[in-house]
């Protein structure tokens, strides 16, 4: 079988490594793409246990990661308590975080974990090093320059129009046709499926170098701190995502080695232009609103070397079919480009991998059913909607530290207790357990993601946040089985109703606080 990888950026490279080690012989891969990335712009990446879960368990790169990236050991939330004083740094900080027993171990691990549960990658570093693996796979096939356009032949042969980077014109035959394009979307446009919602985000970023990383512990900091001298062990605060929310934005702080070893990071600004009043382009506008809201960012910045500078203006898109019958397929930013918030960008991208590698098993045995291949696209597309709507709805009230930390601890447990369980135990493209990926779809009954309106009211009788209305949870929304392979599919079910129960418990406790707050003010 003939299969055609369009693209040569991260999901091109991790899809054409992984198709050769999981079928050999029995697919010839091509990749298609010019000697470079394209131009298209470089963030640092923190990615989440499924996009490790797969990078590890598929292409064996714990290792790899341990020796040239840094441990992620959370996500870290800073909920401003009086976000309208540019002086006041008084922060609700929420996250997940595990005990050092609670992870694998890694042959010569060092870090007060024995395994991170994800990583803080330098793409640069990531996308050069993925990029150089498949140059060094002899048995995948390089053709250097631009598809122009594809034939699609039902039942037949596709043909892919190229024209090198020498300017040479030729044609490459193929059974299978993966557009990977990122935002050149070049199956989306032809068949004229990207559609761009209402809900549409800025995104400003830069990386910074030669910083005092101890300026980000200047904040007055409130809920689960790092361990003292002899209490149990936590987390690294330093090493997690970090994130701080405004009004209609949020922003992200991601720590990266450098190829030398020293501190990087990544720092972006994202903003949905229907909340957020601002026009964020350039180093003095982000410097402008950060003084504003959150200084600590500002003075972290300001003392450091900026690198480069990326932006991207009402760039939120989906399509509206990935996969099709007449064996074509459509993976990562060229089908979607999400909210970063989460960090599932790659994580859609290696879950719609373990999709084509069952759908291409199946192809090669003579048993693939368009049926089947319509049912996986809109499987996939049901938890980028929902947690892309769930993102949306916040917006409004990002900058509010209480329905904020109400809406992270919510979506969190939905995922350690749902999501993670599904994709670890293969709901994702297991015919016989694929039935279950559809609790991850918004529903006019259910939303899995998003809160219910008894919290939203309930905030609504609050007032003005105070410290002392938080209810905090970090270990205990961490699924600590959410990584076991399940023979039955009833262990996942018991996860997902002992994740329903953590919730309603969460629940009842913001609403009985509310209820005592408000008859004292009463």
């Amino acid at each position: 079988m003939k299969i055609a990888i369009i693209g040569n950026g991260i999901q091109a490279n991790i899809g054409a490594l992984y198709l050769k080690k999981k079928f050999g012989d029995r697919v010839h891969i091509t990749r298609i793409g010019p000697d470079d990335r394209g131009g298209f712009p470089v963030v640092g990446e923190s990615i989440i246990e499924i996009t490790t879960h797969f990078l590890e368990e598929h292409l064996g790169l714990a290792t790899y990661f341990r020796d040239h990236h840094l441990p992620k050991y959370a996500l870290t939330y800073y909920f401003k308590v009086d976000p309208d004083n540019p002086e006041d740094r008084t922060y609700s900080v929420h996250c997940n975080e595990r005990a050092p027993s609670n992870c694998r171990m890694v042959p010569g691990w060092t870090g007060p974990m024995d395994h991170p549960p994800s990583w803080l990658l330098n793409r640069d570093v990531f996308d050069r090093d993925l990029h150089q693996w498949v140059d060094d796979e002899p048995a995948i096939r390089q053709v250097k320059g631009l598809v122009d356009d594809v034939d699609i032949h039902p039942g037949g042969k596709h043909l892919l129009h190229v024209t090198g980077t020498d300017g040479t014109k030729q044609t490459v035959e193929a059974d299978w046709v993966i557009d990977t394009t990122g935002r050149r979307q070049l199956l989306g446009r032809k068949f004229n499926l990207v559609v761009k919602p209402e809900g549409q985000r800025d995104c400003f970023w830069f990386r910074i170098k030669n910083f005092d990383k101890s300026l980000l512990k200047n904040v007055n900091a409130l809920g689960p701190m790092p361990a003292g001298p002899g209490e149990e062990y936590h987390y690294e605060r330093y090493y997690s995502t970090h994130h701080f929310m405004g009004k209609g934005f949020w922003i992200w702080l991601i720590p990266m080695k450098g190829e030398n070893g020293e501190d990087m990071m990544s720092i972006g600004f994202t903003s949905h232009p229907g909340h957020f009043q601002g026009n964020v382009r350039n180093i003095e506008g982000f410097l402008a609103e950060t003084d504003k809201s959150h200084r600590v960012v500002s003075d972290l910045v300001r003392s450091g070397e900026v690198m480069d500078i990326n932006k991207m203006v009402r760039y939120h898109y989906v399509v509206k079919q990935v996969y099709s019958p007449d064996r074509w397929a459509i993976i990562g930013d060229a089908a979607y480009a999400p909210d970063p918030l989460f960090s599932n960008g790659l994580a859609f991208g290696t879950i719609q991998w373990d999709q084509m590698g069952e759908m291409l098993t199946q192809d090669l045995e003579g048993r693939l059913e368009p049926q089947f291949v319509e049912t996986l696209s809109d499987a996939m597309m049901g938890p980028v909607i929902a947690t892309q709507t769930a993102i949306t709805n916040w917006y409004p009230s990002m900058h509010d530290p209480f329905l904020s930390a109400i809406r992270l601890n919510w979506i969190e447990i939905a995922y350690f207790y749902v999501f993670l369980p599904l994709v670890v135990n293969g709901c994702h493209y297991k015919p016989d357990r694929l039935k279950l990926f559809k609790l991850l779809q918004n529903t006019s009954q259910s939303h899995p993601f998003d809160i219910t309106p008894d919290l939203i009211e309930a905030r609504n009788a609050l007032g003005q946040a105070k410290p002392e209305h938080f209810v905090y949870m970090g270990k205990e929304k961490v699924n600590l089985r959410a990584m076991d392979m399940l023979d039955d599919i009833r262990g996942i079910y018991e996860q997902g109703a002992e994740g329903g129960r953590i919730r309603n418990e969460y629940s009842r406790q913001i609403l009985e606080k509310v209820k005592e707050m408000t008859e004292v003010v009463n």
